[in-house]
Parts: C-alpha cells; sequence; structure tokens
C-alpha cells in the first residue's frame, strides 16, 4: 500500500515537471512509460548535479542505440561526468537484475574505450564532452542507475559492474564510480522540495554571533562542522544550486582539510575560510536573549555561495568519523536577501566565488633556483614564467613552470617521477624542500637540458595531437592517457644526443626526430597494455609506476 502511494505521488510528480519538457519525437507511438523513463533519465541529472529541469532534459539520450545510456552530462564544477541509466517500474516494486545492469556496464565500457561506433545522434553529440572527462585530469565518472523499485542491487546483480569498476579503478585513482537512485531516494526528493529555494534550515545554532544591518541583513559567527556535515548529508549538492563550483571530492586542497578534521579538529577553524550562506529570509529565534553567546536561527531558501569544498570534505569526514567534525567550528555568515534584488543576489555570488587560491607554484617561487633559471633562460632570449599572474603569451620565446618541471620529470632516468607527473602534478612541487621536487630542481640544473625538454614534451604532445584523430580503440587511449609515459620514452633517447646538455637544438630536426620516436612507440605501448594489462583502463596504467616499469621493458 505504501509503495502504491509513493508511486502515484511521483508519477504526478514527474508529469507535473516534465511536461512538454522532454523531447519524445523520435518514437511515433509513445507511451507513459517512454515519458516516465525518460524522465528518471533527466530526474537523476538534477539530483546529482543541481542541474534545471530544461537543462537536465537537453542531456537525456534515450533512444535506439542508446548503448544502455539514457543520459550523459559533464559537471565541469565537479569535474565529473554523469552516465545514467534509467528504469521505470509500475509497480514501485523490485531492483536491478544482472542482465540490466550488465547492461548498463556494457555501455559504461564503451563509453570509457570511447567506443561511439553506431551510436545514436544523442550519444555522439555529447562526444567532446566525454573526451574532456577521460582526458582532463581531476575527472570522474559516476555510472548512476535510477529505477522505481524499492530495493537496492544486490550482489549477484552488481557483479557486472563491480567487475567493471575493479579493471578501471585501482588502488591509487577511482576513476569511475556508481551511484543507485531508487523509489525511496526519488520520493524523499520531492518530499524534500524540489530545488534549492526549497531548502530550509531549522535551528541553525551559531555561537559568538554578530549582525551587520546595511545594506542587507547578515549574521556571523561560528558553526559546529558536525552541523554542516548533516547539511550535506540531507541535501548533498542541492545545497550549492547557485554556486560556481560544487565539490570536487579528492583535491589536494580537500584531502589536506580531511588531514585537518581528522588529526586536529580543533584547529580547523584556525586554517580554513568557512562557509557563506545566501537565504530568501532568515529568523532569529529567542529574540529576548541577552547576550550574543548563542543565537538561534531559521533559514528558508538556502544556498551555500562560498564553502563547497569545506561542506563537502565535513560531510565526507562525518560520514565515516562522525565524532571528529563534532569537535570542529567553522566560520559562518549568513546573508538575508529577502530585501535585495535578483542582481545583488548575483553579485554576492560572483564575487564570492572569485577569491585568489594559492597554487603549488606560489610557494616554488620562493624557491631562489627559480630565478637562477629565469636568469639563465634569458640569455636562450627564452622567458621563464614562474609566478603566479605570469600568463603565457608566445610559445616561441616563453615556457612555464608547470612546463618546466613537468619536461624535468620526464628527463629523469627513474621513471616514478614522469608516473608522478601524469598521476598528481602538483605532488612533484609539494614541498620545495624536499623530493621529488628537489631532484627535478636544484642548483645544479642546466637549463640547456631544461629547453631542450620543454621543446620535446611540446613536440610529443602536439604529434599524439595529431595522432589521436587518426586512430581508434586501445592505440587512440594510449594517444591521449600515455602522453607523459611516451614523453619520458622520447627524452630517454634523445638525451644521449652529444649536444642535449650545451646547446639549445630546439627546431626542425629535434621536432621530425620526436615525431618519428612518437610514432614508433604508439603500437608496441599499445601491444604491451593488450599483452600484460588487457583488463586495465589506460589512464590508471600510465598514472602506476609498476605498470609503467614493466611496459617500459617491454618498448624500450
Amino acid at each position: 500500500m505504501a509503495n502504491d502511494i509513493k508511486m502515484r505521488r511521483v508519477t504526478n510528480k514527474l508529469q507535473e515537471v516534465f511536461q512538454n519538457k522532454v523531447d519524445m519525437s523520435d518514437l511515433t507511438m509513445p507511451n507513459d512509460n517512454h515519458f516516465l523513463t525518460r524522465t528518471l533519465a533527466g530526474l537523476a541529472l538534477m539530483m546529482k548535479s543541481g542541474l534545471d529541469v530544461d537543462s537536465s532534459c537537453s542531456h537525456i539520450t534515450d533512444n535506439y542505440h542508446d548503448m544502455g545510456i539514457d543520459s550523459i552530462y559533464l559537471d565541469e564544477s565537479q569535474k565529473m561526468l554523469f552516465l545514467v541509466q534509467s528504469k521505470w517500474r509500475n509497480d514501485g516494486k523490485g531492483g536491478v537484475s544482472q542482465s540490466e545492469m550488465h547492461t548498463f556496464a556494457d555501455g559504461v565500457s564503451r563509453i570509457i574505450d570511447m567506443d561511439l561506433d553506431g551510436a545514436n545522434q544523442k550519444i555522439i553529440a555529447e562526444r567532446d564532452n566525454i573526451e574532456e572527462a577521460l582526458t582532463s585530469f581531476g575527472y570522474q565518472i559516476q555510472a548512476v542507475y535510477i529505477h522505481t523499485g524499492d530495493q537496492k542491487v544486490n550482489d549477484y546483480a552488481f557483479r557486472p559492474m563491480k567487475i567493471l569498476l575493479d579493471h578501471t579503478n585501482d588502488e591509487d585513482n577511482e576513476i569511475l564510480k556508481f551511484d543507485e537512485i531508487t523509489l525511496n531516494d526519488i520520493y524523499s526528493y520531492f518530499a524534500k522540495g524540489q530545488g534549492p529555494e526549497e531548502i530550509s534550515l531549522d535551528d541553525v545554532m551559531i555561537s559568538n554571533w554578530g549582525k551587520i544591518s546595511e545594506p542587507y541583513s547578515a549574521y556571523y559567527g561560528t558553526i559546529s562542522a558536525a552541523t554542516i556535515g548533516e547539511w550535506y548529508q540531507e541535501y548533498g549538492n542541492l545545497l550549492f544550486a547557485k554556486n560556481i563550483r560544487y565539490y570536487k571530492g579528492n583535491t589536494s586542497v580537500n584531502d589536506g582539510m580531511e588531514q585537518v578534521l581528522l588529526h586536529e579538529p580543533e584547529n580547523f577553524i584556525f586554517y580554513n575560510n568557512g562557509i557563506k550562506i545566501l537565504c530568501k529570509s532568515v529568523k532569529r529565534k529567542l529574540k529576548n536573549a541577552t547576550t550574543n553567546e548563542t543565537g538561534l536561527f531559521m533559514l528558508e531558501g538556502v544556498s551555500l555561495v562560498n564553502g563547497a569544498q569545506t561542506t563537502g570534505t565535513i560531510g565526507h569526514v562525518y560520514l565515516n568519523h562522525k565524532e571528529q567534525t563534532v569537535k570542529a567550528r567553522v566560520m559562518i555568515q549568513i546573508i538575508d536577501l529577502s530585501q535585495a534584488t535578483d542582481e545583488a543576489a548575483a553579485r554576492i555570488t560572483k564575487l564570492s566565488n572569485t577569491q585568489n587560491r594559492i597554487e603549488n607554484r606560489d610557494f616554488a617561487s620562493m624557491d631562489p633556483v627559480q630565478e637562477k633559471i629565469r636568469q639563465d633562460l634569458s640569455f636562450a632570449h627564452f622567458s621563464y614564467l614562474y609566478k603566479s599572474g605570469d600568463d603565457m603569451t608566445d610559445p616561441s620565446c616563453q615556457l612555464t613552470f608547470d612546463e618546466a618541471i613537468i619536461a624535468m620529470a620526464c628527463l629523469n632516468s627513474d621513471i616514478s617521477y614522469s608516473a608522478t607527473a601524469k598521476r598528481n602534478i602538483g605532488a612533484l612541487s609539494e614541498d620545495i624542500t624536499k623530493p621529488p621536487y628537489k631532484v627535478l630542481i636544484n642548483a645544479g640544473i642546466n637549463t640547456n637540458e631544461l629547453l631542450n625538454s620543454v621543446m620535446i614534451v611540446r613536440y610529443v604532445d602536439k604529434e599524439l595531437r595529431k595522432r589521436k584523430q587518426e586512430l581508434s580503440g586501445k592505440e587512440r587511449l594510449v594517444t591521449i592517457h600515455g602522453n607523459r609515459f611516451i614523453a619520458y620514452c622520447v627524452l630517454q633517447q634523445l638525451k644521449k644526443d652529444v649536444n642535449f646538455s650545451d646547446k639549445p637544438l630546439y627546431g626542425e630536426q629535434l621536432q621530425n626526430r620526436t615525431y618519428k620516436l612518437v610514432d614508433s612507440l604508439i603500437k608496441p605501448i599499445t601491444d604491451s597494455i593488450k599483452e600484460i594489462f588487457p583488463d586495465s583502463y589506460p589512464a590508471n596504467i600510465f598514472k602506476n609506476i609498476t605498470k609503467c616499469k614493466d611496459i617500459y621493458e617491454k618498448v624500450k
């Protein structure tokens, strides 16, 4: 009986929200099941990324030859590619079968392999977004199965996806994630109110609070990190619907915050910038309180516009180590926009999200060796850009800090540095007082070697971009994910040139030698992967030091 009521309410809500929004023109005789299945594909994107209805519908791919993928969306703020399969069950019962999961896993696998042969035009239209997620640092793929059954997938049915997850991920890199949305999740989403304007937070307790009255009412103080964790568990990314960024997961900054929460939570408030919340209205309770030590507030129409990474990290820690979040406090600003215009709210959101971020190269710029490199390169008529704010305008006579440290990582005979450059470039300059930075950048650096290496890496990247357009399958994936490994292989050969350390060698001759080496490596590398790591995803292979060593032994 309860499921019947839930299904009726969910059905009515989906029809209300998606009426005249979903493209059904490809079906000659569409029925309610077709329509409702597609609404689920759009709804999943709304729930996971905060898209509005129109935007979510534009990414629905359900059709003939959809490869088992019913919607695709690249969320650049979360650095997440969402791949959705939707299944409408009229009775609101049951779960996902193994055959259904197998179809979905097969489609996800094809997306990861960029195997879009025979796919419908809606899938093909997402090609650039798919490639962006597969080739860019920091992106993950989330496979989402949304259905109106009342049961979570069991271990037997989940097996096809489990196999794909195991083959795609390794212990250091989680590229593919899985999530399931059931009838209960859908019902709860609608029951709480669809959209950020409906999020209300009651009994929000602020300590040592103060108030600003002009031009808008605003409150500030400190709040328990555990309270923020509760919010994130309840609402997830819907909290950030007006934010320029969503929670991005495991970044170096977020990992640092997590370590502070776990090991010194009492100091979290001193290391963190806090959060800022916009509200349609703010009501203070217990107005007769005589001190500002504690204030109790009712917040309506909540959107967190600054502090998405703080909130998401706290939410992640709260899930597994709630006791640590109880010990931590966070600075909070609450702005009441009941008297503000939409334009003012948009301006607050924009300017709250354009704060300066300290990058690793800001710390590296304090190393005197960086200035020495700049001076030495100036004699070769090259400008070395190693400080924040230095933007490259002419590559023919400029090179950057990032280019330099990647090139030196690939030049070094220890393959672990080039693998690190692929896995996490920031780790190369995380601490300028010790390796790997001190191994790659030190007072003994030869700027001729540096300049030649940067140019060779540029030539490698240029040739790989060209070959990527010509190749398919595993070979194409090698050109996408193997760029640093291939640069390592090329540099190990070209650094044997007798003049490599004595003078700049860049020019047409070096460029052509590099192109030939790149072309000669693609097939042997691909064959080696097929032989020794047939089930591994190339993006992970080239981030794994041991696997890179094994392949290099085959192709050197």
